[in-house]
């Protein structure tokens, strides 16, 4: 699948910057926009510019087209995208489904020969080869599936209990839900850059032995942090979550 969407339809940002020596681009979790990041260019230095990358069917994509279910698609959809904006340096954040997809976009493009990012921010995510956590949620119907989210995760469900949104939210949260159940690691090579995986201190289903794993999937250095809060963490605890990336980032564009 090639990536057709304008740049300005796939990033999210508050500002650009074109002076910027390092681009980081980020990755939501599941049914959820690139809108989260709209603010992340406020906690970091005028030298890294931060996007939100946003995926078919999801924020202001939502009428624009249908959601990628398949986790393969849906990685090299992001690989595709990522080719044309490496004219610089660059790192790659992502939640959850989000961190898994940017993992996987990198095997794609390590596998062409195109440049690696200096570094992954992982949140929120076990290593690759332990799949994500989550419910069989094919089974449930609608209102199981919104009442889960609700109480497992503390997950925001404010359009998906509007009854005129929820026809158009509903597909797209499905769609993510199911690339989260389905998701599996295929064995090959180990990646080049470094990885810092995060999670929260009360997430009930990553822990810093799941955050310890990635080391196999490196052959550079791994990092390991939990901050306080739950699943959600990186939401409020942004700023100094992107004050801790920045001081791993700066030394490596020296």
């Amino acid at each position: 699948m090639t990536a057709t969407a304008t740049t300005n339809q796939m990033l999210v940002r508050n500002e650009e910057r074109p002076d910027a020596e390092l681009r980081l681009f980020c990755f939501p979790f599941a049914g959820s926009s690139a809108q989260l990041f709209l603010r992340w260019g406020d906690y970091v230095p005028d030298w890294i510019e931060v996007s939100g990358f946003e995926m078919p069917g999801h924020g202001r994509r939502l009428c624009e087209s249908t959601a990628i279910g398949d986790q393969t698609e849906a990685a090299t959809y992001i690989a595709d995208a990522l080719m044309p904006l490496m004219d610089r340096p660059y790192a790659l954040f992502g939640h959850c489904l989000g961190a898994a997809l940017a993992y996987e976009a990198t095997r794609i493009l390590q596998s062409r020969g195109a440049p690696q990012p200096l570094h992954l921010f992982s949140s929120g995510a076990r290593a690759p080869h332990l799949g994500l956590p989550i419910a069989n949620v094919n089974e449930m119907n609608d209102e199981e599936f919104i009442e889960h989210f609700g109480n497992v995760y503390g997950a925001p469900l404010g359009l998906l209990n509007d009854p005129v949104m929820r026809p158009y939210v509903l597909p797209m949260v499905r769609a993510d839900a199911t690339m989260t159940q389905n998701y599996h690691y295929d064995p090959g090579p180990p990646v080049t850059y470094g990885i810092t995986a995060v999670a929260g201190e009360d997430d009930p289903d990553v822990e810093l032995e799941h955050l310890d794993e990635w080391r196999q999937h490196t052959t550079a250095s791994v990092s390991t942090r939990l901050y306080p809060g739950n699943h959600f963490f990186f939401v409020e605890g942004a700023p100094q979550l992107l004050s801790d990336f920045t001081d791993e980032l700066e030394p490596q564009l020296a």
